[in-house]
């Protein structure tokens, strides 16, 4: 698997493409000015992994480039370009819950650069991965909150469910956080060369 993912992320960047002209071919006329928006911000964060390596010297792994992309397709280019949101129920909230394991796991990266990342700091990293999980979610729905009040828009859901859509957002990626912990926990009790294993997917 692990030679295959190099093939596998360009096929998700090539996914991510192809989501984008799709919807500026064939729907561009019918798009609001914040789904433009939103479509063509495909492009730059497809260019995150290339612009960390030249400009801060941080190479991502495969791994992490594979996390990355998996996640920016389901959350952008299914849930937001595609609408996955709105026509899919439960769509929402698998993306919020995949926000607070990824967040956890990036959460990995700082430690490890600041050296903390080790098996006798593992409750301090736990709550670290929890903490900023949290944070991320937060300021995800600080953001939706100001494009609302600037676009016009309602993706927070406010008028239909007043605060209830936001918490759930905010309590499921807590979820996704608190489940990956518990599983970085026992990983890291189990497994003596666990650690080593994640510093090295990081």
């Amino acid at each position: 698997m692990k030679k295959k993912l190099p093939i596998v992320n360009l096929i998700l960047v090539f996914c991510l493409l192809v989501v984008m002209f799709y919807q500026f071919i064939f729907h561009f006329s019918t798009l609001s000015f914040s789904k433009i928006l939103t479509t063509a911000s495909i492009l730059p964060i497809i260019m995150v992994p290339y612009l960390l390596d030249k400009v801060f010297h941080y190479q991502m792994t495969q791994e992490l480039q594979f996390v990355y992309y998996f996640f920016t397709f389901i959350s952008l280019a299914l849930g937001s370009v595609l609408n996955f949101y709105h026509t899919i129920s439960w769509f929402d909230l698998f993306a919020h819950f995949l926000t607070g394991v990824v967040a956890s796991f990036v959460s990995c990266i700082f430690l490890k650069k600041y050296k903390i990342l080790k098996r006798e700091n593992t409750l301090f990293v736990i709550l670290f991965m929890i903490l900023f999980a949290v944070s991320i979610s937060a300021f995800w729905e600080f953001f939706e909150f100001f494009s609302d009040k600037i676009l016009g828009g309602d993706t927070q859901y406010v008028k239909s469910t007043g605060v209830s859509d936001t918490m759930e957002d905010m309590l499921i990626a807590f979820l996704g956080s608190i489940l990956f912990s518990i599983w970085y926990y026992i990983k890291s009790i189990r497994d003596e060369k666990f650690m080593k294993k994640i510093e090295k997917l990081v």
